[in-house]
């Protein structure tokens, strides 16, 4: 695990530090890691490392995946650098990451652009909670959530190998469809490690959180199949009409279910615009 403080507050990475956060991490992933070396022969490839002169923050190869599902997470917390933040900054390059209020990741799809990373903001992270516990248990939510992020943007892109995008982040179903997702992944991971109080935590953060990503609560039990075909969506496009009407459904609290969701996502997923 790659983590390198850039800008900050001292006392939030020596809090990380005392509460064996990484440690905490590795609890919560490990069954990942034994999922993979149970059902898999194959070794993942390392993606292509691109130097670059006067950049202070390190770069290392990533692992990249010939197939999908959840063991990738793990194995990327290994590749991937986190990079510790005091805040957000004001201006990100939009057509680059992947932005979240308590995190971020960045792709490595810009042109001349360093490796695939994630940032972690520690003051926003620190102010969304009330004691060191859910310090720790909030922190590590937002990190597997970047890290569902990465996993499925280093395997599509690296496997397609082009960067245009049919269904952009900035547009709302775009948004919906990435963030909620990415929560669902992270609710799963954390339930199968068997931390019900950290589990229960995170549901009732998840709730919390605007729809685009409550809605991952619902969303669950949907499967990595599932989760990466947001990319696939991304990839050949979604009707115009078909994203307004999964908005609609979507965004009612009082209508929307898990099977309506799901019968949704079918949906898209047969008229895909290939």
């Amino acid at each position: 695990m790659k983590i390198v403080s850039v800008d900050a507050p001292v006392g939030l990475v020596k809090k990380l530090t005392h509460l064996n956060v990484p440690d905490f991490i590795m609890d919560v992933v490990r069954p990942l890691e034994a999922d993979y070396f149970n059902h898999f022969c194959h070794q993942p490839q390392f993606c292509s490392c691109q130097y670059q002169p006067n950049v202070s923050l390190p770069t290392a190869p990533i692992w990249k995946f010939e197939e999908y599902g959840y063991e990738n997470i793990a194995f990327l917390l290994h590749t991937v650098p986190i990079y510790l933040r005091d805040s957000r900054a004001e201006k990100i390059r939009k057509e680059d990451c992947i932005v979240d209020l308590l995190g971020a990741y960045f792709s490595n799809r810009a042109s001349n652009s360093n490796n695939p990373y994630i940032e972690l903001y520690l003051s926003p992270i620190n102010d969304s909670t009330i004691n060191d516990k859910h310090f720790k248990w909030l922190f590590t939510k937002v990190l597997i959530h970047e890290l569902a992020h990465a996993a499925l943007d280093i395997f599509n892109w690296e496997r397609h190998n082009y960067a245009y995008e049919k269904v952009l982040y900035q547009s709302d179903f775009g948004k919906w469809r990435e963030e909620s997702m990415a929560n669902a992944i992270a609710l799963q991971i954390i339930r199968d490690s068997s931390k019900k109080d950290f589990y229960n935590y995170a549901k009732k953060f998840m709730r919390s959180q605007p729809d685009e990503y409550a809605l991952g609560v619902l969303m669950e039990d949907f499967g990595y199949w599932d989760f990466k075909s947001v990319f696939d969506s991304k990839i050949y496009g979604v009707n115009g009409q078909l994203q307004e009407e999964w908005l609609d459904y979507a965004g009612n609290k009082h209508k929307r279910r898990w099977k309506g969701l799901h019968d949704w996502n079918n949906k898209i997923l047969e008229n895909l615009m290939k």
